[in-house]
């Protein structure tokens, strides 16, 4: 009877974490606001919020164009621009003149453009961390891995797409 129980324990958790793994991100479509243009854009987008509370969310503007969006609760400088490093494993992205929006006064958030091919670095290495002015934010292996699947989809819902076109 004990075998029988953790069998069927086993089975339901094995069913469980398959299923939230396939249905674990979903493409969002509403619009988005490009702050350094001043422009509204429809837009197709993937969020993703880690433990500490940091949410990243890749998007796809109507312009082509795609976007990494970091809401952060930490090392906030609010209205300041600086060049914000993305590091991904032993690889970093380098976006120059970004500023740390203010969302509210316990929240700020960044909005860069990022490439195609960044989207495969996300993919492969995750961001380890971020360094903005003297502040820098550090990101567990479980965050990175989590990164790392939400931009696994993104690549393969947007990019790879592409490119059979």
């Amino acid at each position: 009877m004990k075998y029988l129980i953790i069998y069927i324990l086993f089975l339901f958790c094995g069913q469980q974490r398959y299923s939230q793994a396939t249905n674990y991100f979903s493409i969002i479509k509403d619009t988005v606001r490009v702050p350094k243009e001043n422009k509204v854009l429809n837009s197709e987008y993937i969020i993703n919020t880690l433990k500490n509370g940091t949410t990243f969310q890749l998007i796809k503007a109507s312009n082509s164009k795609f976007y990494l969006r970091i809401v952060t609760s930490e090392n906030l400088y609010f209205n300041k621009t600086d060049m914000l490093e993305i590091k991904s494993g032993s690889k970093s992205f380098f976006a120059k003149e970004t500023t740390n929006f203010q969302l509210n006064k316990n929240t700020g958030y960044y909005f860069i453009e990022i490439y195609k091919n960044y989207i495969g670095t996300l993919k492969d290495e995750g961001i380890t961390g971020l360094k903005f002015d003297k502040a820098i934010t550090k990101y567990n292996k479980q965050d990175c891995n989590q990164i790392k699947q939400m931009a696994k989809f993104f690549y393969e819902s947007f990019c790879v797409k592409n490119n059979i076109k």
